[in-house]
């Protein structure tokens, strides 16, 4: 992380895409549409933003009560987060 910059690095892509620190993840694809990510409702209850978390899970932002609740619904392991409910606090590589 430098410079209030975190990078995302996004394996399947085999790209780093940089993103401000506390930048969250629904308004960096915004920002920047070639993160491969996808968004359903925004709101955390439809998982269609799931994205497996391979390095860096304590450099996103706490779970949401929401989050838990549809990862626990929709029998996602802990290495799973919703993008649309995290932030990036530091480096983190997904799997999507």
């Amino acid at each position: 992380m430098r410079g209030g910059m975190a990078t995302l690095y996004c394996l399947k892509q085999d790209k780093n895409h940089f993103i401000k620190v506390g930048t969250e993840l629904l308004r960096a694809y915004q920002i920047d549409p070639t993160i491969p990510l996808k968004f359903g409702c925004c709101e955390g209850k439809c998982g269609v933003c799931v994205i497996k978390v391979v390095k860096g899970e304590e450099n996103l932002s706490k779970r949401t009560r929401q989050e838990n609740e549809t990862l626990e619904i929709k029998n996602f392991d802990p290495t799973y987060r919703l993008a649309c409910q995290c932030a990036i606090l530091g480096d983190v590589t997904i799997d999507v």
